[in-house]
């Protein structure tokens, strides 16, 4: 599957969040979903694997991996809203 088709499958599957994808070298990729109002980054891998023959199973993967990260941040990292409320 083309980069560009997999952007776009990646983007529909993020929505309502933001989601996009540049590619480093021809087989790495770096990928990040944002909050696509205050464009928030939510997650941000780099060193994701991309080939010619990247696949539906490769897609999963990425998935996995951004949502991981995501699941990391909000372990780690308190959202600004959640500050800005307890300021109040």
């Amino acid at each position: 599957m083309s980069f560009p088709y997999a952007c776009a499958r990646l983007r529909e599957y993020f929505l309502p969040l933001g989601f996009e994808a540049v590619l480093d070298t021809p087989s790495l990729m770096t990928a990040r979903v944002f909050d696509s109002d205050t464009g928030e980054t939510l997650a941000a891998v780099a060193g994701l694997p991309w080939g010619p023959v990247t696949t539906n199973v490769d897609l999963v993967g990425i998935i996995g991996a951004m949502e991981e990260e995501m699941r990391i941040r909000e372990l780690v990292h308190e959202p600004s809203s959640a500050r800005l409320a307890d300021k109040g």
